[in-house]
């Protein structure tokens, strides 16, 4: 009864706070405008540098040909990415000159056209820095294309015949036993949505523990914890901060997934199903309450909170692991290291919200994950509960390993 009355005090208490407000609803907002700004700035050429890039044509012909094509390429935007100055002329005479250009950064690269460019298709491309690396690309294409009709020419064929050599092959999107084309929207919102769930499930889970360590951290140094502690017992107190800021948690879940679902109904998207929305609440209860027992014991093996977030940091950066191959889980969910990834249990919750999202798992496979979380919280909430019990009093003292191993076989 005393847990869940703490349980009760921590939620009332943190979900009134401005900053859980602040927190629930800015996030959304600053993840939207990152997108939509940098997408925005993507599309109009915003922070893009225009590279200035010479070329040694010495064919006499092809260089004057590239810049026309990249003129017409680039006529719509307002800063191009990539300019040419052709000079014809040898290599062997102008080396000398272009080198200096670069040096001074006049120039960021330059490219050499050899004269026997028709017949063996290769350019040289100069360069002070690999930051003009993915241009090359744009001049690969681009002198392809007019090689191509210029080859034709040779070849006595029109534009006609060209078009009928080259083109371009739609692939219409449906799905099994559909017959309505999905559209492209659809398509990029079911791709991204995967991540979508495991960033939230990843943001829940870690700020309910950066929460709980805070809290277990100012009660231990202010010794509000010895005037609890003559209260209520340590399995009270413990497990009264773990579900209050876990409650907390699902509310700042559940008010995401509300904004989601009324989102992808208003833009007719069935992203968020009832199986996904009740198997995300699972791992997140699971998630949580795994990280929970480890940050609640470490909160009572330090005094400041700048050694407890040293002490926690190999923990988060395993976390990290899902957000680094999410698109590799999406794209391979069934690869040996996926399904080897997915039941470790610090990053199972997060793989497999990704592999449910992506419809790539099996039933077998979700009552293994959550047989596999079910034992590890166990393990985590009861070692994390020796390890409380034992150092939440003591202060001043710098606890050492084997301690911790005598606390926990104790």
């Amino acid at each position: 009864m005393n847990a869940l009355k703490i349980a009760w005090f921590e939620y009332r208490r943190r979900i009134r706070s401005k900053w859980f407000i602040i927190g629930t609803f800015g996030m959304p907002i600053l993840v939207l405008g990152i997108s939509l700004g940098t997408g925005y700035m993507a599309g109009s050429g915003t922070g893009i540098e225009t590279k200035l890039i010479g070329v040694i044509d010495e064919t006499a012909r092809y260089g004057q040909a590239l810049s026309s094509a990249l003129e017409v390429r680039y006529a719509d935007r307002e800063i191009k990415p990539l300019a040419l100055t052709v000079t014809e002329g040898k290599y062997s005479t102008l080396q000398s000159q272009f080198d200096e250009l670069v040096t001074d950064k006049s120039l960021d690269g330059y490219l050499v056209i050899p004269e026997t460019f028709a017949s063996n298709p290769q350019i040289r491309n100069y360069a002070r820095s690999s930051t003009n690396f993915r241009l090359t690309e744009v001049i690969e294409s681009e002198l392809k294309d007019v090689l191509i009709h210029d080859k034709a020419a040779m070849l006595n064929l029109d534009s006609s015949s060209l078009s009928e050599l080259f083109f371009e092959i739609d692939v219409a999107q449906y799905e099994i036993g559909g017959t309505e084309e999905r559209n492209t929207e659809e398509l990029v919102a079911e791709y991204i949505a995967p991540f979508i769930f495991m960033f939230l499930l990843f943001l829940g889970v870690f700020t309910g523990g950066q929460l709980l360590l805070r809290a277990v951290l100012e009660e231990r140094s202010s010794r509000v914890i010895e005037v609890l502690l003559s209260t209520v017992s340590y399995n009270e107190l413990m497990g009264g901060k773990i579900l209050g800021l876990g409650m907390l948690g699902l509310t700042q879940s559940a008010i995401y997934l509300l904004g989601g679902l009324l989102a992808g109904n208003y833009y007719n998207l069935s992203v968020i199903t009832p199986t996904i929305g009740l198997l995300y609440f699972v791992y997140f209860i699971l998630g949580y309450l795994f990280y929970a027992g480890i940050y609640i014991g470490v909160g009572a093996l330090f005094d400041s909170e700048q050694e407890a977030q040293q002490a926690i940091q190999i923990i988060t950066f395993i976390a990290i692991i899902p957000m680094v191959l999410w698109t590799l889980v999406i794209e391979n969910p069934n690869t040996t290291l996926v399904n080897v990834l997915t039941y470790i249990p610090p990053v199972t919750p997060f793989f497999m919200m990704i592999k449910i999202a992506v419809n790539e798992t099996s039933i077998m496979q979700i009552i293994l994950t959550i047989t596999l979380m079910m034992a590890s919280v166990y393990g985590s909430i009861r070692l994390s509960a020796k390890i409380f019990r034992t150092g939440i009093l003591l202060y001043g003292k710098r606890i050492t390993l084997p301690e911790i191993v005598r606390w926990i076989k104790a």
